[in-house]
């Protein structure tokens, strides 16, 4: 981690670009800590869309249509298809009316896109610090929100409670795991290049953090998403003389520092709050009820007497009733129309509600998206699109059990993947050396 990068005098307009994407890439738990806990602002939507649109004008160069930036061709041919094709869906097959946030989103999704490429390659070491220092202190801000919350005690799930009126009790867990998986993954990614000790100290702390919101959120996709992400490390890099390495390293003078100081931190932790982890060993089990609970619902096999139908599985099972009954319907041709069914299940969504071309176009892209990913896990190209592609395999269990296939929580990330994941870096391609030809040498000659 270079500290040094966040110098504004040398490196303003890498920090505002990096800001301004760090606000459309995670934004909703700043935006409700501001909105919902400070009070600061109408508890609606229009506060959204002041928070985006200052996101926006923090991207805005000074060269603005004068030079573009390469992004991944294939990923942005197959986003626009799918983008444009339900944009036209939003215009002529909306039976459900054509809505502000709607439109909203829309102009966010495009105008971010076309922003990002504005953005050069050289941006991609100061946005990954931007990006873990903007979710760890969103993770601040939840604790405060929990602490001074009147209504949430310990055994909750962790999220903001929204203000505005008519909206779902509790907040959305979903948003506060999200913020803590891009704290850990980040934090990772930043700890296998850092070498000060007290840095190195500070980003361990802050994976614990970034985990313990995990754990407090209870949400089973985020779960499922970091044993993805932590099983892909394992299966492309790790290898039995790793073991030994560790070990043998372990024994550094400096390392041992390390390992001290974590140990007696922890111990420290645990002695004086010690509540803590009896806490998160009751939000263990309640995971733990919510899987048994997900089986039974889903195959009908009770795995414990406490078994019970969940309720949101429930409404997944039965979207993918609504997805059987559209292909044997003429409606798998075109669809039933803009948001016509909620199925929970985006995959799913975009064939009943757009049709054969709108799957094709959604999961061409994911699929393409996907084998990047891949490439990038066993290349590790630099901090960024490493995170780029870790964090994608986390979200990756969203598109099969959570959310719309046009959610900006969706695409807004996907933008920057779209930008910089699967493009060439300058500089991590070796230059060609020189090779110099000998001169020809005139020949002496014979004699005898």
């Amino acid at each position: 981690m270079n500290w040094s990068l966040f110098n504004i005098a040398n490196n303003f307009n890498y920090l505002r670009y990096s800001m301004g994407i760090a606000m459309m890439f995670n934004g909703f738990p700043l935006i409700f800590f501001i909105r919902d806990t400070l009070g600061i602002g109408p508890a609606s939507s229009v506060f959204t869309a002041i928070f985006f649109s200052l996101a926006l004008l923090l991207m805005v160069p000074e060269t603005l249509f004068k030079r573009l930036y390469k992004p991944n061709v294939i990923l942005i041919n197959l986003a626009l298809g799918f983008l444009l094709l339900t944009l036209w869906y939003f215009m002529f097959m909306n039976h459900q009316g054509k809505s502000i946030a709607d439109i909203g989103n829309f102009v966010f999704t495009f105008g971010f896109l076309a922003l990002l490429m504005h953005v050069p390659n050289d941006v991609k070491d100061t946005l990954i610090q931007v990006l873990f220092l903007f979710s760890f202190f969103t993770n601040i801000t939840l604790v405060y929100g929990l602490l001074t919350d009147p209504n949430w005690t310990p055994g909750m799930r962790a999220a903001v409670s929204f203000a505005n009126e008519g909206a779902q009790p509790g907040g959305n867990p979903h948003i506060t795991a999200r913020n803590g998986v891009i704290t850990v993954i980040s934090a990772m990614v930043l700890l296998g290049s850092t070498r000060h000790l007290l840095t190195r100290l500070f980003l361990f702390f802050s994976i614990l953090f970034g985990l313990g919101v995990v754990v407090l959120s209870l949400a089973k996709s985020s779960y499922l998403g970091l044993g993805i992400a932590f099983g892909a490390y394992f299966l492309f890099h790790f290898k039995f003389s790793n073991i030994t390495s560790a070990i043998g390293s372990a024994f550094k003078f400096k390392n041992m520092v390390f390992l001290i100081l974590i140990l007696l931190g922890i111990n420290y932790f645990l002695s004086r709050y010690g509540d803590v982890l009896n806490i998160l060993l009751g939000y263990w089990d309640v995971f733990q009820d919510r899987i048994l609970n997900v089986i039974f619902t889903s195959t009908g096999v009770r795995l414990s007497e406490e078994a019970d139908i969940d309720y949101s599985a429930m409404g997944r099972v039965s979207g993918f009733g609504e997805f059987m009954e559209t292909l044997f319907s003429w409606d798998i041709f075109l669809g039933r129309g803009y948001k016509n069914d909620y199925l929970d299940v985006p995959i799913l969504e975009s064939w009943v509600n757009h049709g054969i071309f709108g799957f094709i176009f959604f999961t061409s892209f994911c699929f393409f998206l996907f084998l990047y990913v891949i490439r990038e896990v066993r290349r590790h190209t630099n901090p960024l699109t490493t995170f780029l592609a870790y964090f994608f395999l986390s979200m990756m269990v969203l598109l099969f059990t959570g959310g719309r296939p046009y959610d900006i929580a969706f695409w807004f990330p996907f933008a920057v993947m779209i930008r910089f994941l699967g493009i060439k870096y300058l500089d991590t391609i070796p230059r060609m050396r020189k090779v110099s030809r000998p001169e020809a040498q005139p020949v002496s000659p014979v004699t005898t």
